[in-house]
């Protein structure tokens, strides 16, 4: 008596090998491709927070008179000046106690690839990319406050678009 297997055995065998491949193979795709999608609002919110935090640290510093958005306006962009040691005495605020500011501003801004730029010294760097919106607004009759509206979008890969947005109000010095 023969062992082994027929031609018939092996055709079948390799059949469902392969049916239980792809399945496994479509299974595969269908994780990572969830995981893609799940991961987008996330770097939505990443987006958002590091476009916010360096240019609420640096418009808290400056003050009304030093940007370039009157009360009661709204801009797309900003462009203000930091307090600087001028005099070199280690302090930002002269004899007289008046603050010294530098000679050069900072200028926030979108491009026209949806990206946050800051530009400092005519150096642009790329903060934050997806931003659909920016926006600054003065309230009138808060001086002192200056409103910042900021929104990320991206679609996905079927189609389905995922936005993130925040409003933060910055109190800047007197």
């Amino acid at each position: 008596m023969m062992k082994g297997l027929t031609l018939f055995e092996v055709l079948v065998s390799l059949l469902i090998f392969t049916i239980i491949a792809m399945g496994l193979g479509y299974a595969v795709i269908a994780g990572k491709s969830a995981l893609f999608v799940s991961d987008i609002p996330t770097q939505l919110r990443q987006n958002v927070l590091f476009a916010l935090m360096p240019m609420v640290r640096e418009l808290r510093q400056t003050a009304p008179a030093k940007i370039n958005i009157g009360e009661g306006a709204v801009s797309n962009s900003i462009t203000f000046k930091l307090p600087h040691d001028n005099n070199g005495d280690g302090v930002v605020v002269d004899t007289l106690g008046n603050v010294e500011w530098g000679a050069s501003t900072i200028t926030y801004a979108r491009n026209g690839a949806s990206q946050l730029t800051r530009t400092y010294a005519g150096v642009t760097s790329v903060i934050a990319p997806n931003i659909s919106v920016l926006q600054f607004t003065r309230p009138v009759g808060r001086d002192l406050l200056l409103q910042i509206d900021l929104t990320a979008q991206k679609t996905d890969s079927q189609g389905k678009l995922y936005q993130d947005s925040e409003q933060v109000i910055v109190k800047m010095r007197n």
